[in-house]
């Protein structure tokens, strides 16, 4: 019989990890590493490079925060543990330590921040809070509460709120209040019916209505969600509006701003605030991470809650980062484009480079355990490191379920430089093969612009569309495809399979 021949999308619908294995959509993938699903076809991710080493003496960056100043320009906040723990201003790659009179403990730099009109106020529930004005670090000159006691920090309509460590209570200041006043509690332990410690206290706004409404809520560590209306907790037309229960937060960091909405990471998965208006708890913890919540369960067990649960929203690059901790200094992260709903996962050179994320400037970061902060998504390469990709296609049985094939070849059509090595080959019947085959794409022939030897038009970046054999037997396969890139980037844009076609078996 002569070949059949099948085209395979790439996997521009990301990661699947809950559709039955024998009839998932082809457009999503077992596995994909280091390949973004992107808008246009998936694309091997951007790189990472030192932007400033805090190594000498100091250990991990636990808090890179972002201080907008009111002529536009924004500077970095580090908090860097080691012997002693520093807070520094980075700007342009040079560090300044700016860090106050109050010594902060070693095992407490993981920060909580926000910034309140011209201050950036930090906070971990161990030190006393610490105010960035601009210029220097200080003590907070709060009153009212053992201001070492607050571990989180947020606002909501015009007054800063903190939640005290280890209760269900928060403190708030009086309207545009800075400092040198008394906070005022507010206590949640008759409203949360789980019981359990507070995790995060502040606004969202409610969209769902004819017209938007800012409400003040807060969860607690077993899952509980309360919302409330009015202006603060001293108002007449203070009153709760709305309950809910989802999985369990993943850590005091475990709340991500994307637009309007607020995603929470929890053990069950992602839970998006807004959906909690539309639609069921259950319902929630699907609509956005879906496909990926078995692998953030995966990780709950290993560390059930830090603070290296947390992410960030990428407006520029048009996605959103988790970081999927498997240890206190080795991450993972999940990636989530915007256009696509897609998710992949990082794995950086070193697990180690990427404890931290933070947008400053409206540019991703990276903190290192070892001391260095990292400019991310930028150039081909991780510090001048090739980058390493791979994946694995749905299985597919090609259009015909109950015939036996005899797999011969794949032509991949892949847009990177001439040369690229990739690793290419097959699984059948859902096993997963031991050896996949390395090939060449052969060696470019383009020269650069301008050179005296080449066209003018000359490119080292072409489509590559070659077959290479492949060995395999059976009822189904799924492509299994890897590689490396070096100072360049690797486009898929789908695999031709060709196979002899049996019998009904």
């Amino acid at each position: 019989m002569a070949f059949q021949g099948f085209t395979m999308p790439p996997p521009y619908g990301g990661l699947d990890l809950i559709s039955p294995i024998d009839n998932m959509d082809p457009s999503y993938a077992l596995e994909l590493v280091n390949v973004f699903p992107g808008a246009t076809a998936p694309i091997t991710r951007k790189g990472y490079q030192e932007y400033v080493d805090l190594s000498a003496s100091n250990t991990a960056v636990n808090t890179i925060a972002d201080y907008n100043k009111a002529d536009g320009s924004s500077e970095m906040i580090v908090v860097s543990e080691g012997g002693t723990p520093k807070i520094y201003k980075v700007v342009a790659g040079v560090a300044t330590d700016i860090t106050g009179s109050t010594p902060i403990t070693a095992n407490f730099s993981n920060m909580q921040t926000q910034q309140f009109g011209s201050n950036l106020y930090m906070c971990n529930g161990e030190d006393t809070v610490q105010v960035y004005n601009g210029t220097t670090v200080a003590d907070s000159t709060f009153t009212g509460v053992t201001l070492a006691d607050l571990i989180n920090v947020s606002t909501y309509r015009e007054r800063i709120y903190f939640v005290e460590k280890d209760t269900l209570k928060f403190w708030y200041g009086n309207t545009n209040a800075v400092g040198a006043s008394a906070l005022t509690s507010f206590d949640l332990q008759y409203s949360m019916k789980q019981g359990g410690f507070l995790v995060f206290a502040g606004s969202y706004t409610n969209q769902t209505a004819q017209t938007s409404q800012d409400l003040f809520f807060a969860i607690s560590s077993e899952g509980e969600v309360v919302f409330y209306s009015g202006s603060y907790p001293g108002d007449t037309n203070w009153q709760l509006v709305a309950r809910y229960y989802i999985g369990k937060p993943l850590g005091y960091r475990a709340f991500i701003k994307v637009n309007n909405d607020v995603w929470i990471l929890t053990q069950q998965g992602i839970v998006p605030v807004s959906v909690l208006f539309q639609a069921s708890p259950e319902q929630a913890v699907n609509v956005v991470s879906a496909r990926v919540n078995p692998y953030i369960t995966q990780y709950t067990n290993l560390l059930k809650f830090s603070p290296r649960w947390h992410g960030i929203f990428w407006p520029e690059g048009r996605r959103v980062f988790v970081n999927v901790p498997s240890s206190e200094s080795t991450t993972t992260m999940l990636v989530f484009s915007i256009d696509t709903g897609g998710w992949c996962v990082y794995e950086l050179f070193d697990a180690e480079d990427g404890i931290t994320l933070a947008i400053v400037d409206g540019a991703p970061y990276y903190g290192s355990y070892h001391g260095y902060v990292y400019s991310a998504e930028t150039g081909n390469t991780d510090k001048d490191n090739a980058i390493t990709f791979e994946g694995r296609t749905a299985f597919s049985f090609y259009n015909s379920r109950g015939n036996f094939k005899a797999f011969k070849d794949i032509r991949p059509l892949v847009k990177s430089r001439k040369g690229l090595t990739l690793s290419l080959g097959i699984d059948t019947d859902f096993a997963r093969d031991q050896v996949v085959e390395t090939i060449s794409t052969g060696a470019a022939v383009s020269t650069p612009w301008g050179s005296a030897w080449g066209s003018p038009w000359a490119s080292t970046t072409e489509f590559i569309f070659n077959r290479y054999a492949v060995k395999g037997q059976g009822h189904s396969a799924a492509v299994r495809f890897g590689g490396s890139v070096n100072k360049a980037d690797c486009q898929i844009y789908g695999f031709e399979i060709r196979f002899d076609q049996g019998g009904q078996v």
